[in-house]
């Protein structure tokens, strides 16, 4: 009987050890879960913030080549990038984007936002080709959110078009 009773007990134990480390592993990924969708918005925040100052222009931007700069010229970033085998946006923490000249758009003891504009084309418009400075401009505005104390980071890409004439 007593030797029931403490197996009885033995495996209601188990159980509850077992259901603790699974509710604190939920936890966890609860918690991991936040941090990146904060990070997120706040990448989202930054993209926007690059969006609307393309759509605030009302000339074209003449690209730069060295840091800092508001437009990047086409392919530019490359060069900057730590690690050259992988996408310059792949390549820099925080301190490598601020370096850069990064607009932040957002800087709180919780999170950090901040964006860069790369020139991508100029497309002539077909029916006024010979038309100097007739067509679109083609551009990429890359955003990074970090979460600080998490170190949760989210990198999004939006591709904005302009006509200046």
């Amino acid at each position: 009987m007593l030797a029931t009773v403490l197996m009885i007990i033995l495996v209601v134990t188990i159980l509850g050890v077992t259901a603790l480390g699974s509710a604190s592993l939920e936890g966890k990924l609860a918690h991991n879960f936040q941090e990146r969708s904060l990070a997120f918005q706040t990448a989202e925040h930054a993209l926007k913030s690059g969006e609307q100052f393309l759509d605030s222009l009302t000339a074209e931007p003449v690209p730069c080549t060295v840091a800092p700069c508001t437009v990047w010229a086409r392919n530019t970033l490359q060069t900057y990038a730590t690690d050259i085998k992988q996408p310059w946006w792949e390549s820099g923490d925080t301190s490598w984007w601020i370096g850069i000249g990064a607009t932040s758009t957002e800087d709180t003891a919780d999170s950090a936002g901040y964006y860069l504009i790369e020139e991508r084309a100029f497309v002539k418009n077909s029916a006024q080709a010979n038309t100097a400075g007739s067509g679109l401009n083609y551009y990429t505005v890359t955003a990074l959110g970090v979460r600080k104390d998490s170190g949760a980071v989210v990198v999004l890409q939006s591709h904005y078009m302009k006509r200046f004439n």
